[in-house]
Parts: C-alpha cells; sequence; structure tokens
C-alpha cells in the first residue's frame, strides 16, 4: 500500500521517539512489549492501531494526525485486514459422463 503524502514520514516518527527514549527496543520495554511491535506499528499500517494510539501519545499529536491514511476522517482506523470470504462447497458430480466405476 502506498503511503499517502500527509502521513508523516517514518524516520521523523523515529527521530521524535529516540529523542525521548534512545531506541525502538527502550520504547518496546516502555510499553511491554516486544522490540519489533513499535517499528512494524511505524512501517505496516494496521500492524497494531492500539499500538498507534500509543505512539501518537508519546508524541503528543492524534493519531489520525500522524498517519491521516490509516484513519477515517471521524478519527476511526481504516481496517486493513484481508476480506475473508468462504467459498461454499458446491456439490461436485464426479460422474458426470454417467459410467459406472
Amino acid at each position: 500500500m502506498t503511503q499517502n503524502c500527509t502521513d508523516w514520514h517514518p524516520e521523523d516518527i523515529r527521530a521524535a521517539i529516540r529523542k525521548r527514549f534512545g531506541s525502538m527496543a527502550a520504547l518496546g520495554r516502555h510499553f511491554g512489549v516486544s522490540k519489533t511491535a513499535v517499528p512494524n506499528t511505524i512501517n505496516q499500517p494496521g500492524y497494531s492501531v492500539k499500538m498507534e494510539r500509543r505512539l501518537a501519545e508519546i508524541l503528543g499529536r492524534p493519531a489520525h494526525e500522524i498517519w491521516p491514511s490509516r484513519y477515517h476522517h471521524d478519527g476511526s482506523p481504516i481496517s486493513f485486514r484481508a476480506e475473508r470470504h468462504v467459498a461454499a462447497r458446491q456439490k461436485v458430480d464426479l460422474r458426470k459422463n454417467g459410467t459406472e466405476a
């Protein structure tokens, strides 16, 4: 998915975090999550809405201002999950030509 030009640049987000916490891993420890959760949230839309909001709180802005491409105009998150449609099982007639086994 292409990033909207109005989103904050990922390096700007990382720089703001580094100024306050020193590293992404340190912020992950502060939040009690894995060391890859913070970078994954910054780089992957839809990775964790909860983590996006926590990062936005740390940065002093609402999440929809930092990542407008990830949120609707009312501030609710856009779902990035793939739509899953269960294929309906169709009755398969294996003896279409009418011959017996």
